[in-house]
């Protein structure tokens, strides 16, 4: 009995095919309830579906497209650890999928089965093709073959949630065949059960109810989603027009602005640059290579941030992270992703590091925060200079490093860059700005007839009031709430990067005592600006 189960339990179905085919359908029918039928005592091998299924179901969820929240999801991996020798023995390279052989090129075709720019499917939604895993780990959107949970004739399962990755497992204990022809007898083919498999990934449930027949004949007009393979699973190899009615389902239409690659020029080396060709290129795109990798969310492997486009083109420099495999123009805030186009990266020698983006490109001097800096050959980066000075910085990955720069002495453009042992990156720039609306921080606890210092910063050259209040009512003015019955502690001017401090010895006999402090600034003419209020307790 020849199963598909997804990530939970379900009876098999097995109505086998043979001569007498339409006197067991008249002997089934009448007993077709919600639950699924068995009839193993025909003793035969090819097992199909119930012929009263409907049409396409939803598992309920979809692989988003964005760096926040439930982030990227739509990448595909294989751990190829498949025991039988007929899994791998389509040793043939395919210009189609460069760096790919035996089982892992078999479930590349899968995925590429759902693929917006295929004949057959024709919907908003793409597989990005990310090469090989060393494992086969729970939710790492990886496909690999195991034994576990794969008894009742079970060929493969999909385990979900989905939001949260997933991973497909292929039954080790059925011989299993690569293609590209037809597997030899008694053998089970890779690519067509992946394809079923792919499509609980991306949200469909199994065909059931009424529609689209699941039944006896293996034709085009047979979904992949049926709950069981016809024959040896060629057939469920390319997705029929209910399979592709429930990819628009989740996903829609293909929209008029979705990014499309029509070819590639220029260099596939990495460190080289690239030119993609296309159409509906968003002014400023990420461009995604196979990579080898799953992250969800952040600072992804194999991507180039922030790349500008004419509409129809763009010019990238490859990273030394990219592998053979395909790449994809990602708008996440458009939740756009391209078709996936194949390319055979070429790995380059190893050259300097290359900066393509700081951000944010402005911080304001009194808190600048986190930095990020994206590009491209970082791994092993010894020193990330701002203004020609060494600061501290980590290396998250060979696209991207982080940075929390000092306070500047003076506001403006300040240079960054990026070296390693191969050398100095090229020159980028981070903006200070001056602080508005004024900040200021201090400890939440004082000890009294002991020194204490406020820290703040706002708009260069402004005068700035230290207010204290012993309540914290306060009144509006303009957009800001000013500490109502206070005194001044001190007044000043700030110098021309916008930050200054004051420190104070507090009186003795305050313990139990709460203060709130405020930074109001003013410009000499009209603005008036105001820093949140300030609460510090005595405890001594």
């Amino acid at each position: 009995m020849l199963m598909f189960h997804r990530g939970r339990r379900e009876p098999p179905v097995a109505e086998h095919i043979r001569d007498e085919t339409a006197s067991l359908t008249a002997m089934i029918a009448p007993r077709i309830t919600s639950a699924l039928l068995v009839a193993g005592a025909l003793g035969l091998t090819t097992v199909v579906s119930s012929p009263s299924l409907r049409g396409f179901a939803l598992e309920g969820a979809s692989l988003g497209v964005a760096t926040v929240g439930n982030g990227y999801q739509r990448d595909v991996r294989i751990f190829n650890n498949a025991a039988d020798p007929s899994a791998n023995d389509n040793v043939a390279p395919n210009v189609s999928f460069p760096g790919a052989l035996g089982a892992t090129m078999a479930v590349w075709k899968a995925a590429r089965g759902w693929a917006s720019d295929t004949t057959t499917a024709a919907r908003n939604f793409d597989f990005d093709w990310q090469g090989t895993a060393t494992a086969l780990i729970a939710n790492q959107n990886t496909v690999g073959w195991a034994t576990g949970g794969c008894s009742g004739g079970t060929l493969a399962f999909t385990q979900l949630p989905l939001q949260d990755g997933w991973h497909i497992v292929m039954c080790e204990n059925w011989t299993w065949s690569d293609g590209p022809g037809n597997p030899a007898g008694g053998q089970i083919d890779i690519q067509g059960v992946a394809t079923h498999e792919l499509g609980h990934a991306l949200g469909l449930d199994h065909a059931d109810g009424t529609g689209p027949s699941c039944g006896f004949v293996c034709n085009t007009a047979r979904p992949t989603m049926c709950a069981a393979i016809c024959s040896n699973g060629v057939s469920e190899r390319d997705i029929a027009a209910d399979d592709q009615a429930g990819l628009q389902a989740i996903y829609g239409a293909i929209p008029g602005n979705k990014p499309r690659i029509l070819s590639l020029t220029g260099s596939f080396t990495t460190g080289q640059t690239l030119t993609i060709n296309g159409l509906n290129f968003g002014p400023t795109v990420n461009v995604k290579f196979t990579a080898g990798t799953t992250q969800n969310t952040g600072a992804i492997p194999g991507v180039v941030f922030g790349v500008s486009t004419t509409g129809t083109q763009l010019s990238v420099i490859i990273p030394s992270a990219a592998k053979k495999g395909n790449v994809l123009i990602w708008q996440p805030t458009d939740g756009l992703l391209s078709n996936a186009f194949p390319i055979d990266v070429v790995a380059g020698p190893p050259s300097p590091p290359v900066i393509v983006d700081v951000s944010p490109p402005d911080v304001q001097a009194f808190d600048p925060g986190v930095v990020t800096v994206s590009g491209s050959a970082f791994t092993g980066a010894t020193q990330l200079s701002l203004g020609g000075s060494p600061v501290p910085f980590m290396v998250v990955n060979d696209n991207t490093i982080t940075f929390s720069p000092a306070q500047p002495a003076v506001l403006g453009s300040q240079t960054v860059t990026v070296t390693t042992p191969l050398g100095t990156s090229n020159v980028d720039n981070l903006n200070f700005v001056e602080t508005s609306p004024p900040q200021l921080t201090a400890n939440a606890f004082a000890i009294s007839g002991q020194p204490y210092t406020w820290n703040f910063g706002g708009p260069a050259n402004d005068i700035w009031f230290l207010l204290y209040a012993g309540d914290p009512t306060t009144f509006p003015f303009s957009t800001y709430q000013i500490l109502l019955n206070s005194d001044i502690v001190t007044l000043n001017t700030f110098p021309a990067n916008g930050i200054s401090s004051v420190q104070v010895t507090m009186p003795p006999g305050l313990g139990g005592v709460v203060l709130y402090t405020q930074i109001v600034t003013f410009d000499g003419v009209s603005d008036v600006q105001a820093s949140g209020v300030l609460t510090t307790t005595f405890i001594l």
